[in-house]
């Protein structure tokens, strides 16, 4: 059976927001003010940078995340399949936003030997994707860092290393 996944519109909002908020910040005085030469390139080179951010977060949202007892499927502009007998690699991180380690974010990272498909924590159902990568990750024999395993046990997910032997 196959589980479908996706990036909700309200984990997507402020991503949009910040996005459109910089571009303007940024490109807005170039064509207002219009500053010397040297600051209208460090405006330009800012807007370009906060362009490709919103265009990530559009990326996000139309990317769909498909799960089944075969493998994974990103569908989407930057899609990309990985068969559960070709996983090499399963990569969970967590990236902190503050001092005290009490809000961030994980990150997913499964490869094959061609491919590599990274999904973020505010995915609907990233417990249960990550615990379908562990699987077989386990299946695999797959050797996964300690970072990993602990991150998989903030999740509920038991250590897939546990299974082995």
């Amino acid at each position: 059976m196959t589980r479908t996944f996706h990036y909700p519109a309200r984990a997507l909002l402020a991503d949009y927001l910040r996005g459109v908020i910089g571009v303007c910040a940024c490109a807005g005085p170039i064509f207002l003010v219009k500053p010397i030469p040297v600051m209208a390139s460090i405006l330009g080179g800012a807007a370009f940078l906060f362009l490709v951010y919103f265009a990530r977060t559009v990326c996000r949202q139309l990317t769909h995340i498909e799960l089944d007892e075969t493998g994974i499927r990103a569908k989407g502009p930057l899609g990309a399949p990985i068969r559960w007998e070709d996983l090499c690699s399963l990569r969970l991180d967590y990236y902190s936003t503050r001092s005290d380690r009490e809000g961030g974010w994980m990150q997913l990272r499964l490869r094959d030997a061609q491919r590599t498909i990274r999904i973020d924590s505010e995915v609907d159902g990233f417990a249960e994707l990550a615990g379908a990568a562990a699987a077989a990750a386990r299946r695999r024999g797959a050797d996964l860092d300690a970072a990993t395993r602990a991150n998989l046990e903030l999740l509920g997910i038991a250590d897939p290393a546990a299974g082995a032997g």
